[in-house]
């Protein structure tokens, strides 16, 4: 990874940590909502650009989508399906005022942004990897298995299977 890799992904992560930090301070955290986001985020950018990198894709561009794909959740306080389509607004200008992305970076980024909450739907190569790392992520760090036989669920065990993991349920809890 280049200096200008490592300055981009610094930029987006002070542009994140903000937007947190408000947050917090301005009161609109629930339970400790700020921590649970930072966390959310952090990790689906790791498994974004894990995946990234295996599907030989970028993984910087795959770091920087997790890191800004509930945007529009943190800035509007939106935890309606709307946040995706509302956050990929708020990153395109705040891409473009950087002058760090071009054109075809930035219609990446707040494509996959936009369509990661239609998890039963198919969408680009970026797009998936974000559906699939925000489901896993919410999976390891809440526990949020999804019911069996739903979209996310599909999702979530084909992802197992592809790490060599699987789900075991017992009396309404599960280990991986």
């Amino acid at each position: 990874m280049t200096g200008d890799n490592v300055e981009r992904i610094k930029y987006v992560m002070e542009y994140l940590n903000k937007h947190l930090t408000m947050l917090n301070d301005m009161g609109f955290v629930f339970d400790d909502g700020s921590f649970d986001e930072m966390i959310h985020s952090y990790g689906v950018a790791y498994f974004c650009a894990s995946a990234a990198y295996s599907k030989g894709l970028d993984p910087e561009l795959g770091y920087i989508i997790g890191l800004l794909h509930d945007v529009g959740r943190i800035i509007n306080d939106d935890y309606t399906k709307a946040h995706g389509p509302s956050g990929a607004i708020l990153v395109e200008g705040f891409l473009e005022d950087t002058g760090l992305f071009d054109s075809e970076e930035i219609e990446i980024v707040c494509r996959s942004i936009s369509k990661h909450s239609k998890k039963g739907k198919n969408h680009g190569p970026y797009d998936e990897i974000l559906k699939d790392a925000d489901l896993i992520e919410r999976l390891f760090f809440m526990g949020d298995i999804k019911a069996p036989g739903t979209a996310k669920r599909k999702r979530i065990d084909q992802q197992l299977e592809r790490y060599g993991l699987e789900v075991i349920e017992k009396n309404n809890e599960f280990k991986v």
